[in-house]
């Protein structure tokens, strides 16, 4: 996260997950709102329908957020408020009250327009030291696809691996160094897709790349909530083991926030891995600040929680992947401006899907998606490779 020291963050996020007025948007606003150094925010607060997501989506919106007045950091001047709510007895009310202080040492004082973005907190860099923004450097993507199960309760799935295939060789086109992981591959593979072999890959992947590339992480499986957590299921995954032969959504999203990498996407056409939620331009300068340098996390999957998501025999993909690939393609691009973003990227396939659910029967499958960070980042650039 901008600005914020990885321990910090970590101890932020689980006293806000353990605060009740993260308990739905509506809680929330009525404690946010009415207070005064708040309010210039309040028509553009994120929204999820989960506590984790909440806070994270909270977290990501506010940390680079200042009063005009005052110049206080938005996410300090929540701490607060929190600490203020609730009674010096309990627990939480210490911890709010130092998060905050230190949290106003990171981030207060202007520190954030005097810091790069940095998405793992790295605050040591001076007003000296500040690395430039530059546009991407390197693009890279990891992608996982697995058909088959070791677990009988998991059923066999038709097209993930030809999603993954397909995927590897459009993003290869676009200038993409891919690491793909499938499960047509001989078993004992290093690229099988075992949850071990999954997490050393990732890992391995996250440890190269540099802070001006952009890494992109696409998961075609099955996917479930146990206990509350979103779980990917790999091909050794088993029911009874999955803390340990699963991997969660957190986890992947951890790996991903370690890298150096201040452009991180992370797209997921498996079941239940929902994010319970987050014009045409020729001026040259804008582009180039507002997508050339985009930074930040973006995370587009196939379905709410509460949804499958659905293959399809006709198009021989998952569906969500078919239209993401169509995307990829140019289809997304609004405006012809000879690239896709993020935000294109989900405007597609949110519409694209729609119109399939209406085409078949009505079946429900609605893309969501949250965004930290600044600026829309650039997926698919066509203005020096057409091809």
């Amino acid at each position: 996260m901008a600005g914020i020291p990885p321990k910090l963050l970590n101890r932020l996020r689980d006293v806000l997950l353990e605060c009740e007025q993260f308990a739905s948007d509506d809680t929330l606003k009525a404690v946010v709102f009415p207070h005064t150094p708040l309010k210039p925010w309040r028509f553009s607060f994120p929204q999820a329908n989960s506590i984790p997501s909440r806070v994270d989506a909270v977290i990501g919106y506010l940390v680079d957020k200042r009063r005009s007045d005052t110049k206080e950091n938005a996410l300090v001047l929540l701490v607060h408020l929190l600490g203020e709510r609730i009674p010096e007895g309990d627990e939480r009310h210490q911890q709010l009250v130092d998060l905050a202080l230190e949290l106003e040492d990171v981030l207060g004082n202007n520190s954030t327009t005097n810091q790069a973005i940095n998405i793992r907190g790295n605050t040591s860099q001076t007003n000296n030291q500040v690395p430039e923004l530059r546009p991407i450097k390197n693009r890279w993507a990891f992608l996982v696809g697995v058909n088959s199960y070791n677990d009988p309760n998991f059923s066999r799935l038709n097209f993930c691996v030809d999603d993954v295939l397909a995927l590897e060789e459009r993003l290869k086109a676009l200038n993409y160094r891919v690491v793909c992981l499938h499960d047509t591959l001989r078993y004992g593979h290093n690229r099988f897709p075992t949850r071990d072999n999954v997490e050393a890959e990732l890992i391995q992947l996250c440890q190269m790349v540099e802070p001006d590339d952009l890494l992109l992480v696409h998961f075609a499986c099955h996917g479930n909530i146990f206990n509350g957590t979103p779980v990917l299921i790999l091909n050794n995954t088993r029911l009874p083991t999955w803390e340990k032969t699963g991997l969660t959504l957190e986890q992947v999203k951890g790996h991903m926030r370690s890298s150096k990498a201040r452009r991180l996407v992370l797209t997921l056409d498996a079941c239940h891995m929902g994010v319970e939620t987050g014009r045409g331009i020729d001026d040259p300068q804008f582009i180039h600040n507002a997508y050339e340098l985009a930074e930040g996390f973006a995370l587009i999957a196939a379905s709410t929680a509460q949804q499958k998501a659905r293959e399809s025999q006709d198009k021989k993909f998952g569906v969500f992947t078919y239209y993401l690939l169509e995307a990829l393609n140019g289809k997304a691009d609004r405006g012809s401006k000879g690239f896709v973003t993020v935000d294109d990227i989900k405007t597609y396939v949110l519409d694209s899907l729609k119109g399939w659910s209406v085409e078949n029967g009505g079946i429900i499958q609605e893309p969501t998606a949250y965004t930290e960070g600044l600026g829309d980042i650039i997926l698919a650039d066509y203005r020096n490779h057409p091809g």
